[in-house]
């Protein structure tokens, strides 16, 4: 249950504290003076939107907190030890709102984001607003309740994933039956590519060699020419050449060693100098021999350098990278023949996902079956203590067989009313006036409470509309409420709050510092307070003596 709640510069608040203890405690307060502050601020704190304008004038930042006990099976603390959030039996929320800044949240001291607030939040509190009743006109909200009270949640999410991978698969089928009649005139494109590919046979690490090759080939006049020249240059045996100079200077050393020892590692380095310059000559003669020159082999590389070349505009790629062009047209080649397979394989997915949702939604079904019989019979029993004595109330669910797949089920859901006794139900818009439709409304939400996963439920003003003997049943069932829940009821009616175990008093602050004051009534503050809302601020004995009667009676 939520034990705190404190708020900053949140709207007209400067500084509120509440301290909530567990059954039912009632929220009372002159129309305007902020009441519904303090769920709008929860709503903040457990993810709700939070804007700018919500922060009070001329502060740059709201801040709201809120502390929650726990006990040690409650599905929240396993949330929140599944999100390594968790610390004891304690759950503090802390959300900070800024102008200039996003906000900020915050679960047991650690950083959180929105989402994270919005999850906690289903296993936390159930929040109920006066303007409910308007969902109850709508298939969806109607839908939705039928599923909070048969415990949907976690089914409707598995359904909505099966129900998304069948749209990926019926996606997938869609596309390739719509490719088949254009499958074959691709195939014989990607056939008549490969063979011109294959004829070429291009091989990974083939063109970097060609393209030396034809660049020597391209050049070979040029290096022959230069090769022999300076071979010549270089050869020993030739009285010009430099090898021929190098050995005269090394007998002319020699014959000098014998007066200077040191001459002898020159000469050495010289010689040495003579035998790289033989064979760097010998080695030229034979790279570049006249046999280099082949004219047939010379035909090939250029026919080769061309195919290659124009290959590669074709495919538009580059040369180097024929080889895995044509590894990737053989792929596709070989997907495109036999779309068979691939349709007979999207179709074994199709059933197995299939299979799998039809099992969840039967499941779905059978639990919104006995939630809607439940609720029905709990719904028309408080019809007849909130003043429509022989009303009925019916939750018709319609089988969608035979039509397209649903992520929310195999059926839709219609809420028909009989207010008055011998009129047949229906439809809940068109049978219901508004002051019934607000009553019921608040039978179901009633009704549904035993079945909502949070176990703190907050009632925002949903008692207008009603007043007199029926004001006292609505506040009863609350007190029933509070016996197996924590409530927090938000009302402008006396008989209401009457019923609370607790009553918390909200007053609307002015002159310079104005602002929201919130405290807790004792028996004689509550007298008061329940006179002040049945008679107006001017208090008179009878009053006074009528709250009195009204507490006692509660």
């Amino acid at each position: 249950m939520i034990d705190w709640l404190q708020i900053r510069q949140l709207a007209i608040a400067e500084h509120i504290e509440l301290q909530f203890g567990d059954s039912f405690t009632a929220v009372t307060g002159e129309t305007g003076s902020g009441k519904s502050l303090i769920v709008e601020a929860l709503g903040v704190l457990l993810g709700g939107r939070c804007e700018n304008r919500m922060i009070r004038n001329r502060q740059d930042s709201a801040e709201i907190q809120g502390g929650f006990t726990l006990n040690r099976d409650h599905p929240a603390l396993r949330w929140l030890r599944d999100n390594d959030l968790d610390s004891d039996l304690e759950c503090i929320l802390r959300r900070v709102v800024r102008r200039d800044k996003p906000s900020r949240a915050y679960i047991n001291g650690r950083p959180a984001n929105a989402s994270q607030l919005r999850e906690l939040k289903r296993e936390l509190v159930d929040i109920h607003s006066q303007n409910e009743h308007h969902a109850l006109l709508s298939h969806r909200g109607q839908l939705a309740l039928i599923d909070r009270a048969a415990g949907n949640s976690e089914h409707l999410a598995q359904l909505a994933a099966q129900y998304d991978k069948l749209a990926q698969v019926r996606t997938r089928i869609g596309r390739l039956n719509d490719r088949r009649s254009h499958l074959e005139e691709r195939a014989d494109l990607l056939r008549f590519q490969t063979g011109e590919l294959q004829a070429l046979d291009p091989q990974p690490d083939e063109w970097p060699q060609l393209e030396a090759r034809h660049k020597r080939m391209h050049h070979a006049r040029d290096l022959v020419a230069a090769a022999g020249a300076v071979a010549a240059h270089l050869s020993p045996g030739d009285g010009d050449g430099l090898g021929a100079s190098l050995a005269d200077c090394c007998r002319q050393l020699q014959r000098l060693v014998q007066f200077d020892s040191r001459l002898a590692d020159i000469i050495a380095m010289l010689e040495e100098a003579g035998v790289n310059i033989g064979e760097a000559a010998d080695q030229l003669q034979s790279l570049y021999a006249e046999g280099d020159l082949d004219p047939a082999e010379i035909a090939a590389i250029e026919a080769r350098f061309s195919q290659y070349h124009e290959l590669s505009r074709k495919h538009r790629t580059l040369p180097g990278l024929l080889a895995a062009k044509l590894d990737q047209l053989r792929d596709e080649l070989a997907g495109i023949d036999d779309p068979q397979a691939e349709l007979q394989r999207l179709d074994e997915q199709w059933d197995e996902h299939k299979a799998r949702y039809d099992r969840l939604a039967a499941a779905i079904s059978a639990n919104r079956t006995q939630a809607a019989r439940r609720t029905e019979s709990a719904v028309t029993e408080l019809m007849q203590e909130l003043g429509m004595a022989g009303g009925a109330f019916e939750i018709r669910l319609q089988s969608k067989v035979g039509t397209d797949l649903s992520r929310h089920g195999a059926e839709s859901v219609e809420f028909a009313v009989s207010a008055n006794p011998g009129l047949p139900p229906q439809p809940l818009g068109k049978a219901a006036s508004g002051g019934e439709l607000s009553r019921i409304s608040l039978a179901i939400n009633v009704a549904l409470a035993a079945d909502a996963p949070a176990s703190t439920l907050i009632f925002d003003e949903v008692d207008v509309g009603i007043g007199g003997k029926v004001a006292d049943v609505v506040g009863s069932k609350l007190r029933d409420l509070g016996g197996r829940r924590q409530i927090i009821c938000i009302t402008h009616l006396a008989q209401v709050a009457a019923h609370g175990h607790h009553h918390w008093s909200v007053a609307k602050q002015t002159g310079k510092r104005a602002g929201v004051s919130v405290r807790m009534l004792d028996h004689r503050q509550r007298i008061d307070e329940i006179a002040r809302m049945t008679a107006g601020a001017e208090l008179t004995p009878q009053s006074l003596a009528h709250a009195e009667r009204l507490l006692q009676s509660a």
